[in-house]
């Protein structure tokens, strides 16, 4: 027994070595231990250890650690920073410094001394461990009262009750809300941390899902956060099989019941039908209803249409039946495509309802001139020849590299075959970069380069700089753009266009007269074009209707004096809208009246203030 407790350590041997084993080895975890070396110095009969470091071989000799880790990290007023060590190395260095500050503010924001050999210091760095891992779910609460939760047992895991305490849990999950609440204070003042921790959950699941990002401007987005905040720790979502069956259905009853809601609207004020007929990417023929009214407008429903022939008959009974599920005396107006059989389907339409109007859609019709005035032999090699030049331009790298540079970093739009305003859209942008364009092909960078010694490149040079095409392309520019500018009102969903697209069509005109008065003969081919599409489809009462309505005009004495016919045409529409019903005649006779002569509440200050700011259907006396 002598002998071998002599050959052991005696217990305070073995608690010193321990600890000072345990300081060498934390001592050196730092990271700054892998950038420097030590380096002994002789002071007369003492032997100290200096710092060196790797980089600029700066020597330290107090200060420790800490003070060469600010060297590297480039803390100014504490030590000279180095002034070659690697950028990379610096920010790692930054961070470390910037977490230890911030684990000290923890610690002390937690109403303790820094200790850091006190065992509720170690259990702080053990919560710290456990939520970098993820493992708060294994953490759980005692309550105060519990004689398990002394200050000798705080931090350690019991094994006889299966409990873990690592702190209060309380700490580590955002405050429970309410929607439509204000923010609680706790929640305002929650750590950085726990907040980025819940951000990147959510990001992860939405780059996990392909969810796009614009999801997050959805306004249901917030309100499913605070639903999921006010339900607390222990929320399980739903799963697949719940949200595409009974979740589904039961959003679905909630959308019908939203737009039952609009029936009362529509009872009120009257409403708008707009049917679009279009094929999707299964060549399937569907036409998709929609009603409009000044609340807003609602899908009604989609039919399939594949499996018969869209004859007049056929569309005429599909128009009756939606009619008839709206209240087809709520129904003012009908608005379709302008092909035949829509034509026919809505002639028959008016017949059988004498208060209903039916009217082509005005954006069709308009894409419908577009379309004709593309035909043009003219306009045809035109748009060809910007085709070309934009085209070879987006299909090599270096000439597109070229065209950014001088355009200012501008695209050019490219003309399209399938959409016809498209193509004058483009020779709009194509004529705005003229200048660039030109300055680009007789470019030193471009004369010098392999690509203007190419044929095709040979070909796009002399296409830049073929004045003849500059001049048809300006011409036609010009006469189009008076209609660019009507589709742009029609197309818009700012403000109803039923007001204003008489006025814009007969504006459009006279400006394109106007703008080759001397060149009438450039100018009669264009006009033709338009009027007949104008007069056989466009040239509505409706629309004449809307345009002596709309008190932005109707005061303007010079203008309704160009347009006499519009108050024959607005008698003709309140005669066919109140058929049958000789008071509700007067009355609305009655109400032209005192509209036109700013009686009553329209002479008020308001009203006439608001003439030309407001939509003629916000202007409510």
């Amino acid at each position: 027994m002598a002998s071998i407790e002599g050959s052991m350590p005696s217990m305070d041997d073995s608690s010193n070595t321990s600890s000072t084993q345990i300081t060498r080895v934390r001592g050196k975890s730092d990271p700054a231990w892998n950038h420097c070396r030590e380096a002994p110095e002789l002071s007369g009969n003492t032997k100290r250890m200096k710092l060196a470091c790797l980089y600029c071989g700066k020597s330290f000799a107090g200060g420790g650690i800490n003070r060469f880790k600010q060297h590297l990290a480039g803390v100014k007023g504490e030590v000279e920073p180095c002034r070659k060590v690697l950028a990379d190395i610096r920010h790692q260095m930054i961070q470390n410094i910037q977490a230890i500050s911030e684990k000290k503010k923890r610690t002390k924001k937690m109403g303790e001394d820094y200790n850091p050999f006190s065992a509720r210091h170690k259990e702080h760095e053990e919560q710290v461990y456990y939520r970098q891992l993820g493992e708060d779910d294994d953490i759980q609460e005692i309550p105060p009262s519990s004689n398990k939760s002394t200050d000798n047992t705080r931090g350690k895991n019991i094994e006889g009750g299966k409990e873990k305490q690592l702190g209060i849990i309380g700490n580590y999950f955002m405050p429970r809300t309410t929607p439509g609440v204000q923010p609680t204070i706790k929640s305002l003042l929650q750590n950085k941390e726990a907040v980025e921790r819940c951000d990147l959950a959510v990001t992860k699941w939405m780059i996990d899902a392909c969810v796009p990002f614009n999801a997050v401007n959805s306004k249901y987005y917030q309100c499913m956060i605070d639903a999921i905040a006010s339900m607390g720790p222990g929320y399980k979502a739903p799963n697949f099989h719940s949200v595409r069956g009974y979740l589904l259905t039961k959003n679905v009853d909630e959308v019908k019941k939203y737009v039952e809601s609009f029936r009362a609207t529509w009872k009120k004020t009257g409403c708008t039908i707009m049917a679009d007929g279009w094929t999707d990417q299964c060549r399937r023929t569907l036409i998709n209803f929609l009603v409009y009214c000044p609340r807003g407008t609602v899908f009604l429903k989609s039919v399939d249409a594949s499996d018969t022939s869209k004859t007049a008959d056929m569309l005429y009974k599909l128009f009756k039946e939606i009619v008839m599920s709206v209240g087809f005396e709520n129904v003012v107006h009908v608005v379709t495509d302008n092909a035949a059989n829509y034509v026919a389907a809505g002639k028959k339409l008016e017949q059988d309802f004498p208060t209903l109007f039916w009217s082509p859609c005005a954006a069709h019709c308009l894409n419908l001139i577009m379309q004709d005035i593309g035909k043009l032999v003219s306009v045809k090699n035109t748009v060809a020849h910007a085709a070309g030049i934009t085209k070879y331009i987006y299909n090599h790298c270096y000439p597109l590299y070229l065209m950014r540079k001088f355009t200012g970093g501008k695209e050019i739009i490219r003309p399209a075959p399938t959409r016809f305003a498209t193509n004058f859209i483009a020779l709009q942008s194509i004529l705005g970069h003229k200048d660039a364009l030109r300055a680009m092909v007789t470019s030193r960078e471009w004369t010098t380069s392999a690509y203007a010694k190419d044929s095709k490149g040979k070909k796009l040079t002399d296409d830049v700089l073929n004045s003849l095409f500059w001049n048809e392309c300006a011409t036609i520019v010009k006469l189009t753009e008076p209609l660019i500018r009507v589709l742009r009102i029609v197309d818009s969903d700012d403000r109803p266009s039923m007001g204003y697209l008489y006025h814009a069509m007969h504006q459009a005109r006279d400006e394109m007269i106007k703008r080759f008065r001397r060149r009438k003969i450039v100018v009669e081919t264009y006009l033709r074009i338009v009027d007949s599409r104008w007069d056989l489809q466009l040239h509505q009462n409706l629309h004449a209707a809307g345009f002596w309505l709309n008190p932005c005009f109707q005061y303007d004495s010079e203008l309704m004096d160009k347009h006499p016919r519009s108050v024959s045409r607005l008698l003709d529409v309140i005669e066919r809208y109140s058929f049958g019903n000789p008071t509700l005649q007067g009355n609305l006779t009655n109400e032209m009246r005192l509209f036109r002569n700013t009686e009553n509440d329209f002479g008020c200050s308001s009203a006439i203030n608001d003439r030309s700011r407001l939509a003629p259907g916000k202007l409510v006396p």
